[in-house]
């Protein structure tokens, strides 16, 4: 069976100002520019079993506005501390434990860990994810828990703005 992954980075956020970074909220700009991500894929058949998402906030208010332009259910969302400053060993580590009954998977999380593991997984460059951007990847002939450097095929990246 062929796999879809979607690594997903959370949208424009404000500035600290003091604020802990994991308590950091998203722009308007941000929540708009996830509603446009949102409806690019819609017509990509965007269609993920569960969403494995960091808990920091606007990681969750990205995931949040997603759900809701593409009118699924918030309750494929999976909330992990682990996200949040995670290595590229811990995601693959994450996405090692996914389900094999689950066919597409996205993961929300930060830069420049989620642009590392696009490139670990797909031998890919993609460089520098914006903001709200999306890196697709395909799976061949494997589960989940047999993914691994290099075992992925990238398929595009996509960002709103561009």
């Amino acid at each position: 069976m062929n796999r879809k992954l979607y690594l997903i980075r959370h949208s424009y956020a404000e500035e600290p100002n003091g604020k802990r970074d994991i308590d950091r909220h998203l722009t308007h700009e941000g929540q708009s520019t996830v509603r446009a991500l949102g409806r690019h894929l819609i017509n990509q058949n965007f269609n993920p079993d569960i969403i494995l998402c960091s808990s920091a906030i606007r990681t969750r208010e990205t995931a949040v506005n997603l759900v809701e332009e593409l009118e699924i259910s918030e309750q494929i969302v999976d909330y992990k501390d682990i996200i949040y400053n995670a290595s590229v060993r811990e995601l693959l580590s994450t996405l090692n434990e996914v389900s094999g009954d689950h066919k597409e998977v996205a993961i929300i999380g930060h830069n420049p860990t989620i642009t590392f593991f696009g490139e670990y997984l797909s031998d890919a460059i993609i460089g520098n994810m914006e903001p709200a951007g999306v890196v697709t990847i395909k799976i061949e002939k494997l589960k989940w828990a047999e993914v691994s450097q290099g075992a992925g095929i990238f398929e595009g990246y996509y960002h709103p703005n561009h």
